[in-house]
């Protein structure tokens, strides 16, 4: 046996010890979730409900006073919550993304009373009909609960990519749900059935290399006659209508947008007969080359779907701006770039839109298109002016009509107040009490995001990594003007497999084709970067921002930050692994450990290589080695970069199977040609492998349950109360403890309610025991806290990433100060009408609010009213010397 076979093996037997790299151990790890519905107002507009998204927490907030809110209670859900949903003042649906779960929770008790579990990545959740429907984002379905009972009722498979947004019609017989990546019907025409590109303007460039082209599925050129290469079909779904009744699917909506992020429905006179509004970016994918698509890429939009007829009018949010002559000081302090939320006004005549990119909310006339009012977000970046380290980035709006629009931003964590009916901002607060967001994230995301940056303030570098991750088409960024350049790269594999060396000159055409967009997480230490590795690393993105984006480059601080935040984002768990982070014993017609060993050490034998196998330059476990694979060995025109093969498994919708309905248009390798894995591996560079259907199904299997970083158990949340506690711990709040055990997947906290208190543990896997959020809890076992909470308590168990526990279960702001030894926070009361009920926390102190214009106060002293319901407080209002009562109410 050889000392590289026998490298090999050892390799492949530590891959199947430890399935993959686990998360280095961290205070705050960074999923980068998706912000969907991230506010909203209970039926009776009294409370305000948002999610913490950084900090796991559902905050509350009283606004009996609109343009002062007040915060009332802080309940901790699960990992990186995206939506909110309140059924009434106490009771809110929180839908958690990396959790891949729904947390019920009771404002009035502290806590979640019940956990549903929905895979993959839901996003929203909205209620109609006795039931509760959910977005399952990845798994492109919608699931469906008894809103009472809380029973799973099914699952609604729907044909398009990424469903977030939902809404329900006045009458709540129909819900709507719009497609985020439902793409716009382009795809691709092979390189070898392509036309030529054109030739280069720059006089010194040689003919470039033979690619692919993107066109329109529909285009007569490429779908008639015998030997069209399109023979697949797209339909292009934007919206899927279900019926609430039946939950059968009624209609799609076709060509809304390519990128849609918020849906609304217009209220209207009759039940039902509103029109559907969605929130949308449209891509120019078709147009060829960087130099033509700079600065305006894409079309920011409101598109209007007709509910009778189906027909879409789409309003441009930014009409007549220019696309040259950058830069363009008017654009930048006017455009609205990326809408990413909707809400409308009672009568429907007008909406709110907030534009995620520009820091901006404006009003939109529901007729015309036209923009009334706008509002800048951020008062260290007015008009034109960008600053991305201080961006607030709204994503989520509820309205109070007539009195208050709130905004929460996602990248300051902020809620922004408005009064609709003077245009103007009367506050900015936090969403919560603290926010753990690092240093390093808060001044670096705003460089992913900002648009204002750019030549006109129309897009970002999120236009296409949405949200940091891909928006499932090509581009072709190339550049007839350009030039040649030339790197010394490592070459995939070793010396023994690709004789010549470990280093190549990798030479570089500027005209490149076709590339799908790749996802931005994961990149750490994988450098070089791009499909062909022309960046020898992340800084090297820095002129994208003038030669795409159309604006000036960064300084190297701020590149700098740029990077250092876009290292942090990591990908969240691969749901086709079992939660125990084992491959399954089956997957897509494959076995996944016999691919995976197959992967490791099966060689194939091409072109005259030796010791060839997936391994070998896909190395495990990201799935690349870093190097570059000659174009030779894949029969390309090009050399490239080998890529990771952490998200293929988000890749996989896409069939050029003749009459077969495709959900995408592109899929697998650098142009996205490939349908799947199978076909990949079916080139005839594979060798022996190629015509072998099981190794090939087994490996395809293998690489779509690839471990990602993180493990299946990271976020897996489980609540009980009272009596149903026992078969919790019985079950799988014991699985948890033992996937804390194995120290590298998760770290175990724990939530209760003991006593009316709120209660936080972490799980010391060391002594099996839990630490209490408290210097005078003792340790405690788990039969310990399930005597504590049977009674009538209630508990919620979750894994965290590793590193991550103490913050998340008994020190969450990491000062040292356990959670229950903080000094409790002082209930602040604003003025408000006669005889309103104030709700404030057991034991908790309260004072008077005394911004100005607010009453000065007198009332027996603190002790007396504290924890005692129906006690009134009497106000009275300096100026008129007129009386208030408010009566108290504990929570």
């Amino acid at each position: 046996m050889t000392r590289l076979t026998i490298a090999r093996a050892a390799f492949a037997l530590l891959f199947i010890l430890t399935a993959s790299a686990s998360l280095r151990a961290q205070p705050f790890v960074n999923y980068e979730a998706k912000q969907t519905s991230p506010v909203r107002l209970s039926p009776d507009g009294s409370r305000l409900f948002a999610v913490n998204t950084p900090d796991g927490r559902l905050s509350v907030f009283d606004v009996t006073n609109p343009k002062n809110p007040i915060l009332i209670a802080e309940i901790p859900v699960g990992v990186e919550p995206v939506s909110v949903n309140p059924v009434s003042n106490d009771e809110a649906w929180v839908v958690n993304e990396v959790s891949d779960s729904v947390s019920i929770v009771s404002v009035s008790q502290h806590t979640v009373i019940n956990t549903l579990y929905v895979k993959d990545e839901p996003a929203d959740v909205v209620f109609a009909n006795g039931r509760a429907f959910v977005s399952c984002s990845r798994n492109n379905q919608i699931a469906v609960f008894d809103q009472v009972s809380h029973a799973s009722i099914t699952n609604i498979p729907v044909f398009g990519e990424n469903p977030r947004s939902l809404c329900v019609n006045a009458n709540g017989t129909r819900v709507y749900a719009a497609f985020a990546l439902s793409g716009n019907r382009t795809t691709l025409i092979p390189l070898e059935k392509a036309p030529p590109p054109p030739a280069p303007t720059n006089p010194n460039l040689p003919p470039p290399p033979q690619v692919s082209l993107i066109v329109d599925a529909t285009d007569p050129a490429w779908t008639n006659g015998v030997n069209a290469p399109i023979k697949f079909t797209m339909p292009d779904n934007d919206i899927v209508e279900i019926d609430t009744a039946s939950l059968a699917i009624t209609r799609y909506f076709p060509r809304v947008g390519t990128v849609n992020f918020a849906i609304a429905i217009r209220p209207g006179i009759n039940p039902g007969s509103g029109d559907l509004y969605v929130a949308n970016t449209d891509a120019r994918n078709t147009t060829r080359f960087e130099p033509v698509l700079r600065g305006g890429f894409v079309t920011n939009q409101i598109s209007r779907v007709n509910i009778s007829s189906g027909a879409v009018t789409r309003y441009d949010l930014n009409p007549g701006f220019a696309y040259t002559n950058f830069p363009n000081l008017a654009n930048q302090s006017n455009a609205l770039a990326q809408p990413t939320a909707i809400a409308f006004g009672p009568s429907g005549g007008n909406y709110y839109i907030a534009a995620f990119g520009s820091d901006r909310v404006a009003q939109v006339s529901a007729d015309t298109g036209n923009i009334g009012a706008r509002f800048d977000l951020n008062p260290n970046a007015p008009g034109s002016v960008a600053n991305p380290r201080t961006k607030r980035g709204p994503r989520g709006l509820a309205l109070k009509p007539g009195v208050a629009l709130y905004v929460l931003n996602r990248i300051s964590n902020t809620i922004t107040v408005i009064d609709p009916f003077n245009n103007v901002i009367v506050r900015e607060i936090p969403v919560g009490s603290h926010d753990p967001t690092p240093q390093v994230i808060r001044e670096g995301r705003g460089f992913l995001y900002d648009a204002k940056i750019s030549g006109g303030g129309l897009v970002s570098c999120a236009s296409c990594h949405i949200d940091g991750e891909m928006d499932m088409l090509a581009w072709d960024l190339g550049d007839p003007a350009g030039r040649l350049e030339t790197n010394r790269m490592k070459v995939a594999g070793s010396q023994t497999v690709f004789p010549g060396g470990i280093f190549s000159n990798v030479v570089f055409h500027p005209m490149k084709g076709p590339m799908t967009t790749q996802t931005l997480r994961g990149l750490a230490g994988l450098d070089p970067l791009h499909w062909r590795g022309d960046r020898t690393n992340f800084t090297h993105f820095n002129g994208a921002f003038d030669g795409l984006l159309g604006g000036p480059a960064l300084s190297a601080a701020d590149m700098t930050l740029y990077r250092d935040f876009i290292n942090t984002m990591v990908y969240q768990p691969n749901p086709n692994q079992n939660l125990n982070r084992t491959l399954p014993g089956t997957f897509g017609g494959g076995n996944p450990t016999a691919g995976r060993n197959a992967y490791v050490s099966t060689n194939y034998g091409s072109l005259g290589f030796i010791g060839l196998n997936c391994n070998t330059c896909h190395a495990l476990p990201h799935g690349t080695d870093r190097g570059f694979t000659p174009a030779q060995a894949l029969d390309e025109p090009q050399d490239f970069k080998v890529p990771q093969l952490r998200a293929t498994y988000q890749k996989m919708r896409f069939t050029n199977a003749p009459g077969a309905p495709s959900v995408l248009g592109f899929g697998l390798v650098h142009d996205g040609s490939d349908p799947s894995l199978f076909a990949f591996l079916s080139r005839p560079v594979f060798g022996t492998l190629a015509p072998d259907t099981v190794q090939k199904q087994n490996i395809s299997a293998f690489v779509q349950c690839l471990d990602t970083g993180t493990a299946p158990a990271v976020g897996l949340n489980y609540a009980a109360r009272s009596n149903a506690v026992i078969a919790l711990a019985s079950g799988n709040w014991a699985f948890l403890e033992q996937e804390a055990l194995k120290m590298t997947n998760i770290e175990l906290v724990v939530k209760t309610v003991i006593a009316g208190e709120q209660r936080g543990f972490l799980y010391r896997a060391a002594s099996n025991n839990y630490r209490a959020d408290s210097t005078n809890f003792s340790a405690l076992t788990k039969a310990q806290i399930v005597s504590l909470v049977q009674t009538g308590g209630a508990v919620m168990v979750m894994g965290v990433p590793p590193g991550s526990g103490p913050r998340a279960g008994i020190d969450r702001n990491l000062n040292g100060v356990l959670d229950g030894d903080e000094p409790r926070p002082t209930l602040r009361l604003s003025r408000a009408s006669n005889n309103l009920v104030i709700a404030w926390p057991t034991n908790t102190p309260f004072v008077l609010e005394t911004a100005s214009a607010l009453p000065v106060a007198s009332w027996t002293t603190e002790t007396s009213v504290r924890g005692v319901v129906g006690n009134s407080l009497n106000v009275t209002n300096a100026t008129t010397n007129t009386a208030q009562f408010y009566r108290l109410k504990e929570l």
